[in-house]
């Protein structure tokens, strides 16, 4: 009874957070937290009438959905990042570039196991992808909270509200899978049942702080990160440079 109590009424929040999106005009604004929101509200639907019409087929409907589930999960730190750091349009290209390559990188690591696997091991090759960007997303949001602390990057509500909840569910998952590791498994089985409240948790938060539009405040003028992404990029220019100028002495005859 308490597990459909809470799967109904995430179904009921996720639903709310649509909606709101829909009516505060926050669709375009968050279009990859909201696809994400929306992906997991419909993958849970079919996911119980799978289970229901054909148990047999769950399993394989279960693990070609978590794969959806999970790349729209990391385009969920794509999006706050972007955000984040939309008066910083060079810093921004370059962390959104990073974020890609290290997807790319992860995808790569679980499509080999898929094929060196075969078939069967399609659920492997999607938990190990899941593994790897989850341990990816919580060092990604550990580098963002000192990166804006450090720089006093402004959020508002709308923004912080979004990464807040985030974080609350990217962190519990990466300790429950940290806690995997502990003979018997017995602080992982006690957390995982956390999670499903968890998630519940983030989609309040959602819920309150994507209710209506409000704009961030923060300045556009040049600020302490952008002169340190300049000094950083002069000072990586100027040391290809000296390194190309001195392999050009050495092989010059």
């Amino acid at each position: 009874m308490d597990t459909n109590l809470i799967w109904l009424s995430g179904i009921a929040l996720e639903t709310t957070v649509l909606f709101r999106g829909l009516r505060a005009a926050l669709l375009k604004k968050y279009p990859l937290f909201y696809a994400y929101v929306g992906c997991v509200l419909v993958i849970e639907v079919l996911r119980v009438w799978c289970y229901k019409a054909s148990p047999n087929f769950y399993p394989v409907f279960y693990w070609n959905t978590e794969l959806v589930t999970i790349v729209a999960s990391y385009a969920v730190i794509l999006e706050i990042f972007r955000k984040a750091l939309r008066h910083n349009p060079g810093v921004a290209r370059v962390s959104q570039k990073l974020l890609l390559v290290v997807f790319v990188i992860a995808l790569s690591y679980a499509a080999a196991d898929l094929v060196n696997g075969g078939v069967a091991s399609v659920a492997r090759a999607t938990a190990d992808l899941g593994r790897y960007l989850l341990y990816v997303k919580g060092a990604l949001l550990l580098v963002m909270l000192w990166l804006f602390g450090r720089y006093r990057i402004s959020f508002g509500r709308n923004l912080l509200g979004l990464t807040v909840g985030y974080s609350l569910v990217v962190g519990l998952d990466v300790i429950n899978l940290a806690l995997l590791s502990f003979p018997g498994h017995e602080y992982s089985i006690g957390l995982r049942k956390l999670l499903p409240i968890t998630y519940w948790v983030a989609l309040m938060i959602w819920c309150g702080s994507l209710w209506s539009v409000l704009l961030n405040d923060s300045a556009t003028t040049e600020s302490a990160i952008d002169r340190d992404y300049e000094l950083l990029v002069a000072k990586t220019m100027a040391a290809f440079a000296h390194v190309s100028e001195r392999g050009g002495r050495t092989f010059r005859p």
